[in-house]
Parts: C-alpha cells; sequence; structure tokens
C-alpha cells in the first residue's frame, strides 16, 4: 500500500510562521542581551518589505479602510525560519 508523505501547504506556511514569530522574539532577546557593537548591529538590522503608508486610505464616505502590509526581515528572523524549517521534517499528518 503506498503512502502519501506530502505535507498540506497551509501546515509549511504555519511552521515557517512559528519560525518568524520564534526569530522575532528572539531578536528582542538578543537585542536586550547584546552589547553595543558589530554583532549586534549585524544580527538585528533589519529591513521591512511590503505595501502600505501612513496616508494609504481607501475612502468610499460611508468607510474608510486602510490597508497595508509588512514583514520586517532580520538575520535573526531568518534563522528563526531555518531552524522551524529543519523541525518541519519531524511533523507528519498522517490521513
Amino acid at each position: 500500500m503506498a503512502t502519501n508523505n506530502s505535507r498540506p501547504t497551509i501546515m509549511i506556511f504555519l511552521i515557517l510562521f512559528f519560525g518568524c514569530i520564534v526569530g522575532s522574539a528572539l531578536s528582542q532577546l538578543f537585542g536586550s542581551i547584546l552589547p553595543e557593537g558589530v554583532v549586534k548591529e549585524f544580527l538585528l538590522n533589519s529591513t521591512e518589505i511590503g505595501w502600505g503608508s501612513s496616508d494609504n486610505w481607501i475612502d468610499l464616505n460611508v468607510i474608510k479602510i486602510k490597508t497595508g502590509f509588512y514583514i520586517s526581515v532580520s538575520v535573526v528572523s531568518l534563522i528563526g525560519m531555518m531552524i522551524s524549517w529543519y523541525f518541519l521534517r519531524y511533523f507528519r499528518i498522517d490521513n
């Protein structure tokens, strides 16, 4: 009997999202522990990827909608994603 070892896409995204959250928490922890210097600057230097701004409103006269989505990517958050991807191989969903 053949088995299907593929994971649902939603499970992969959830694990990677969890890795981003863990990476962000590690980033906050490292920010408070590490002394000022090149290592702290390298690990905590982040770039925001996304769209939207503070004045990006859609005005429909009845309702105002503000749009925007940003992801802050740093070295520590990438490390968190890699760790979660490593642990992803241990999670199997049996149907």
